[in-house]
């Protein structure tokens, strides 16, 4: 969880006064507010939140008990007013959140007197290291998301009539539509938008369900996610309901051979650079290179993709605490596609797999 100290840390680095923030999981997270507003922490850890009327109530009841609430009726009049009282002079702002426009209204109701400067992912490496609450939040995340998704893989496959032309038919959003609800009854919602594709669309790496019938002779890829407290998992998994051909076979091999080799490398100090040319390199041996067309994986905690990335632009290590997904994938056009996504903690000695699937064969059955 948040550590103010951290924040300070980083202040004296850049040599300034305080830090603005407006991302709504950044504010979460230093804050326990679930609202909108601004938070402001100066140098001496002194945590501001700043919030109009419609949320004074609703941050009273949810904010830690060292935050301060400043209920504001003109955003930048009365934020750049209360900042100004805290003898300020450099404050660092999020660049990728706040935008254009908001920069030069701070400008403005500053009145030349504080120097404002950019500061992008200002608290993603302090958020990519996970305590044992958090880690539990997306673990609780993982189970209700999996219970979800597998009863509704149940519901949808009817596995003692599939040979039964009047069995019931389900589309993509069907399924889609059944683990929202499974969800729902768990007290969850998606961490993103669930994504269930048959047949040849499984080739689409981020595709969207449709109204295409679910083919229980082919494949069904399976990308989804739930929420606990704020904190989220992502987990992927692909399945052949009938009798795969040796291609369907050999592409599924490599693709999780592919992660497990990389998840056996993961440990503190590691390069996220190496990780992902682990897994490149031994798809590219096995033919299939060109159809692999994303980086291995990302973090996941209050947002579904944050720090770190594993991919071959970043030379970062591997820290002991993170959370990560090794997702590499083969999407070849027309016909069918694989991605295996399994998430990551990072232990002393290398990685702890906090997803619970079995993905080492492709069976519908072995699944469910």
């Amino acid at each position: 969880m948040f550590n103010v100290s951290d924040i300070i840390s980083m202040l004296d680095d850049r040599q300034a006064c305080g830090i603005l923030i407006k991302k709504p999981s950044n504010i979460f997270y230093i804050t326990d507010f679930s609202g909108e507003g601004y938070v402001y922490i100066t140098q001496k850890g002194e945590t501001v939140l700043y919030a109009d009327g419609r949320y004074s109530e609703r941050a009273s009841k949810e904010c830690f008990v060292h935050v301060k609430i400043v209920v504001i009726k003109e955003i930048y009049k009365d934020i750049a007013a209360d900042i100004l009282k805290r003898n300020a002079d450099t404050v660092i702002f999020e660049s990728d959140y706040i935008t254009c426009d908001e920069h030069d209204s701070f400008q403005e109701a500053f009145k030349g007197k504080i120097k404002l400067v950019p500061a992008r992912g200002a608290l993603s490496k302090i958020r990519s290291i996970k305590d044992e609450k958090e880690l539990n939040y997306i673990i609780e995340a993982v189970s209700i998301a999996e219970k979800s998704m597998l009863d509704a893989l149940t519901d949808i496959s009817n596995l003692s009539n599939l040979n039964n032309l009047m069995e019931k038919v389900y589309t993509e959003k069907d399924l889609a539509q059944i683990y929202k609800k499974n969800l729902m009854e768990r007290f969850s919602e998606e961490s993103f938008e669930t994504i269930s594709l048959s047949g040849s669309n499984s080739s689409l790496p981020h595709g969207a369900p449709s109204d295409k019938i679910i083919d229980k002779k082919n494949v069904l890829l399976c990308d989804f996610g739930a929420e606990r407290n704020g904190y989220k998992s992502d987990e992927t998994f692909t399945v052949h309901f009938g009798n795969p051909d040796g291609r369907f076979l050999d592409v599924y091999d490599t693709v999780y051979s592919a992660q497990q080799k990389a998840i056996s490398k993961i440990k503190p100090g590691v390069k996220f650079s190496s990780l992902d040319k682990i897994a490149r390199d031994y798809i590219e041996k096995r033919g299939y290179g060109k159809y692999f067309t994303h980086s291995l994986g990302h973090g996941v905690g209050l947002d579904i993709h944050e720090y770190p990335y594993i991919s071959k632009k970043n030379g970062d290590t591997v820290k002991e605490g993170m959370v990560f997904t090794v997702e590499p994938g083969v999407y070849i056009e027309g016909e069918f596609g694989v991605r295996i996504e399994d998430m990551c903690y990072v232990e002393k000695d290398g990685a702890r797999v906090i997803t619970n699937i079995k993905k080492n064969k492709c069976g519908i059955k072995d699944l469910i």
